[in-house]
């Protein structure tokens, strides 16, 4: 028996697999082989003991798919120490690439993708990385579900592809796509897909972080025909629109999504990089205050179980990066999460939900405790404000989000340890990063009185904004203050007045975490005038923009 070592040497992980022909055909289809479940730290991992359990064990194997095929034959060769979990434990395969995990009904088995390779994908770029357990399938629900899946098979093989993956690379994220119907799914393909067919931008892979339909659930299937066109690989996370609100409880309202995606919580590793998709929809039984079952955020003991399995095998040298639909801070349960990553130092998360788009740094005011502040994006919204507002000469609302920022999407770059996010307005330059508000007339007198405001899309509290008249050489710094962005305020009240009314109505203009602010000087001459704007990332990026106006005797 022949065995072959690969070693990525960023994360010191080896990855070994048998070259034998007869060890592999032997190893397919012996359900009686033990699976080593010791955790890379070498102490036994006593959450994934099978010996004792009463529930049906699942066993299989994770293989290099030579052939293609993607059933482990003859020329295929099997993997040892690549992570299999049933959302809970997580079980690392032995030297014969077999594991062995404990599965229960309605419960779904994934393969936790190893950097260096990639799993199988549909014809809709979706990862094929998992395997649903549901022997008497979903129930009878307005959206569906799994059908019956029938017992466990002898052995759920995962077959895996060899493909490279650079230390430095970038990700596209998508917030809440959002569509109520196929109507709303081709304004995603003409605004923002169509800008992104072919890979322009490189990326190695999509995320969609929740809302990838409004309630509608039929929308999934045009709208992941539609996303594929892009061409690469597209991950998913599971949002407050996209479970099944007549379930008859919090069991299974996932159960069209995971029929479509898979489960709602897993993990992956692209590069350097370790991400975590979470699920932080949980559920509530009719209260008080709310009469019928709804949402709340918030994460669960299971979940929050998995993710304690899955970082303790993960160095804290390596980079992890968490999604979820809901920002972290709304949770119930933020802060046992909080407990699993305070001592992580490379760790940030990333959400959607609000129809905003935020950098917040969380520390002792919000329960975290960690030594640096934690990073959390509210990611740009696909949808905007829900597909609200006038329409273009395309026909496609303008859907501006109720901070004042475009719709659009963000791609994040990743090399090591380091990691940038760039915001990217649909339909618009990529070098638009900014909205300048001022009044296009301006008496001579006013000058000294009147308001500049500056929208820097993708600002944060770690960025600069100044500003310069003409050509002169001094920048003067503006204030950064939570406020209604006046450009937005201004397109509201004269939506407001339209009849008949704009249908969907845009959303009520809310305060903005990115919004700059200062006065033109004193005494401008007479005439047409450039306000010249530059604002500084966290990163220490410059960007530029500019608007004319006018001073009137």
């Amino acid at each position: 028996m022949k065995l072959i070592c690969v070693t990525t040497v960023s994360l010191g992980v080896t990855l070994l697999w048998l070259a034998s022909n007869s060890t592999a055909q032997t190893t397919s289809t012996d359900p009686t082989a033990q699976s080593n479940v010791v955790p890379a730290s070498s102490t036994p991992d006593s959450s994934a003991d099978v010996s004792a359990s009463a529930v049906p064990v699942a066993r299989g194997t994770v293989f290099l798919d030579l052939d293609g095929d993607g059933k482990f034959g003859p020329v295929d060769h099997a993997f040892a120490g690549i992570k299999v979990s049933n959302g809970t434990e997580i079980a690392s395969t032995d030297i014969n690439g077999r594991y062995e995990l404990p599965l229960p009904e309605d419960a779904v088995l994934f393969v936790i993708k190893p950097t260096g390779f990639r799993t199988a994908l549909n014809d809709q770029n979706l990862p094929k990385f998992f395997y649903i357990h549901k022997p008497n399938g979903s129930p009878q629900l307005k959206f569906p579900g799994s059908s019956p899946t029938g017992p466990l098979p002898q052995s759920i093989d995962f077959p895996l592809y060899q493909q490279s993956e650079p230390d430095e690379f970038r990700v596209i994220l998508f917030g809440d796509p959002q569509p109520r119907n196929n109507v709303e799914v081709d304004y995603i393909s003409h605004d923002v897909i169509s800008e992104l067919i072919g890979n322009p931008t490189k990326s190695a892979f999509g995320v969609s972080l929740g809302d990838l339909a409004f309630d509608n659930l039929d929308t999934f299937e045009t709208l992941n025909q539609t996303v594929a066109l892009i061409g690469i690989p597209w991950y998913n996370v599971i949002g407050n629109h996209d479970i099944n609100y007549d379930s008859p409880d919090r069991k299974h309202i996932n159960e069209t999504y995971e029929r479509v995606y898979g489960p709602s919580y897993y993990s992956y590793d692209y590069g350097q990089v370790h991400f975590v998709v979470l699920d932080n929809i949980d559920w509530e039984e009719p209260t008080e205050k709310i009469p019928q079952r709804h949402f709340i955020a918030g994460f669960g003991a299971e979940q929050l179980e998995f993710l304690k399995n899955d970082l303790a095998r993960i160095p804290a040298s390596q980079m992890v990066v968490l999604m979820m639909h809901i920002p972290i801070i709304s949770a119930h349960d933020k802060l046992e999460l909080f407990k699993l990553i305070e001592t992580r130092p490379l760790c940030i998360s990333i959400a959607g939900h609000t129809h905003d788009h935020q950098h917040l740094f969380l520390g002792p005011a919000e329960g975290f405790n960690g030594r640096e502040p934690h990073h959390h994006i509210v990611n740009v919204t696909v949808s905007g404000s829900w597909w609200s507002g006038l329409k273009d000469d395309r026909g496609i609302p303008h859907t501006m989000m109720a901070d004042g920022g475009p719709n659009g999407y963000s791609i994040m770059t990743f090399d090591g340890e380091q990691y940038r996010l760039d915001y990217k307005a649909a339909g618009r330059p990529a070098s638009e990063q900014m909205r300048i508000h001022v009044a296009p007339e301006i008496s001579v007198e006013q000058t000294g009185e009147t308001e500049v405001s500056v929208n820097v899309y993708n600002g944060s509290a770690k960025s600069s904004v100044e500003m310069a008249i003409n050509d002169a050489a001094d920048w003067v710094p503006l204030t950064k203050k939570v406020a209604l962005d006046p450009s937005l305020v201004e397109l509201f009240e004269y939506e407001q007045k339209l009849s008949p009314p704009i249908e969907p109505k845009m959303s009520q203009p809310k305060g903005s975490s990115h919004l700059w602010f200062g006065k033109l000087p004193p005494d401008l001459p007479p005439g047409t005038h450039l306000l010249r704007v530059r604002t500084t990332d966290m990163h220490g990026r410059t960007f530029h923009g500019h608007r004319s106006f006018r001073v009137s005797k």
